[in-house]
């Protein structure tokens, strides 16, 4: 099994996770995101069925499904390289305090370092 393989099989499962999480547990992230209005679990399913989408797109490129081939991962993944990167650098401003955050406190470090994951695991991918 090559890098790129074991780089295509991490991101499905982390992908995988939190689009299972975002979607059946959605409160559990509007409790660490400090999000207490009852609506923000309603408004986290779109989000947990969006990346289930490209997890799924992740499983069909890997299996060869249909007409899609393992050529056509490089595209999905640049996708989500530019929503990594600017996550990542969202997320860093709030922590460095370049941004203000919605209710004036201090922003988790470990919000900024979950869509480094997965750009991280991305370079690799290109970079073998």
């Amino acid at each position: 099994m090559d890098i790129q393989t074991i780089c295509h099989i991490f991101l499905i499962l982390f992908g995988g996770f939190f689009a299972f999480q975002l979607t059946f547990n959605s409160k559990k992230f509007a409790i660490d995101l400090r999000l207490d209005s009852p609506q923000v679990p309603y408004a986290l399913k779109p989000a947990g069925f969006l990346m289930g989408g490209t997890v799924a797109m992740l499983i069909v490129t890997f299996f060869q499904i249909g007409i899609f081939e393992r050529t056509d991962t490089p595209t999905l993944l640049v996708a989500m390289g530019f929503f990594c990167t600017f996550a990542f650098i969202w997320n860093m401003g709030l922590f460095l305090k370049v941004w203000p955050t919605f209710d004036g406190a201090d922003h988790h470090i470990k919000n900024a370092i979950r869509p480094l994951i997965p750009l991280i695991v991305i370079i690799i991918y290109f970079w073998v």
